[in-house]
């Protein structure tokens, strides 16, 4: 059995990577974490610096223990332009993992997305971004792709990290049509199940997250990509612009 400080180190943590304790968020005094049941003085002190150590929180005095702000999100744009000055899609502070790819029937939205007919085949690529402080999920990101680029770029097809650049810079590449529009939206909805299960988070958990979708076309006017980003509850999209 796990000692108690772990125990309610891993309840609070729990708490904060489902969303219910946000960016900001003071922890309650040790002292009434104590007083409430939750473990000695000690328990609770150590509790807290195990939290401070995995990156989840902050100390200072006179400000207490604080939830860390988290990593933000990155558009599926802002991704691809990221690998190709770093040649990783990866920000600062992250990494991605979980790396998967099959062919599968299109569901009906990604469907309607590629032009194509629901049931038709397609491949889907996925991938789970994670802060590397905290290994805590940022997002997870799925690449609906025409079926007929699995069969003309193996690679794609392959459930690991791509050593060429991003799927749509394969693909381009591949064809010798350039992009030629970017078709971008972004909306919140209460965490689902099926969200719950790749953010990696309690099921029953109701909160907020953001749905950053992409669909990319080439100057063929042919989709040849959707991307569809879920990110985590307490994680924020922030875009900086450099003005003269």
């Amino acid at each position: 059995m796990p000692p108690k400080w772990k125990v309610l180190a891993d309840e609070i943590a729990a708490l904060i990577n489902s969303g219910e304790y946000p960016p900001g968020f003071r922890l309650p005094k040790i002292e009434d974490l104590a007083a409430a049941g939750k473990g000695s003085k000690t328990t609770v002190h150590s509790a807290y610096k195990a939290l401070e150590a995995g990156g989840l929180v902050t100390s200072s005095r006179g400000h207490g223990t604080v939830v860390r702000e988290r990593t933000a999100l990155s558009t599926g744009t802002e991704r691809e332009q990221r690998s190709k000055v770093t040649g990783s899609s990866c920000r600062a502070g992250e990494r991605s993992d979980s790396h998967m790819a099959g062919i599968i029937s299109a569901p009906a939205d990604v469907a309607e997305a590629l032009s194509i007919a629901p049931g038709d085949l397609v491949l889907r690529r996925s991938r789970t971004y994670r802060d590397e402080h905290t290994n805590s999920v940022i997002s997870h990101s799925t690449s609906w792709i025409p079926a007929v680029f699995a069969e003309e770029l193996p690679e794609l097809a392959m459930g690991k990290r791509l050593s060429g650049g991003t799927s749509i810079d394969l693909i381009t590449h591949h064809t010798g049509r350039p992009v030629a529009h970017r078709f971008s939206a972004m909306w919140a909805r209460i965490t689902t199940p099926a969200d719950a299960a790749t953010l990696e988070i309690p099921e029953d958990t109701q909160a907020a997250v953001i749905v950053l979708t992409a669909r990319i076309v080439d100057t063929s006017g042919m989709t040849i990509e959707y991307g569809v980003d879920i990110g985590g509850p307490g994680r924020r999209w922030t875009k900086e612009e450099v003005t003269e």
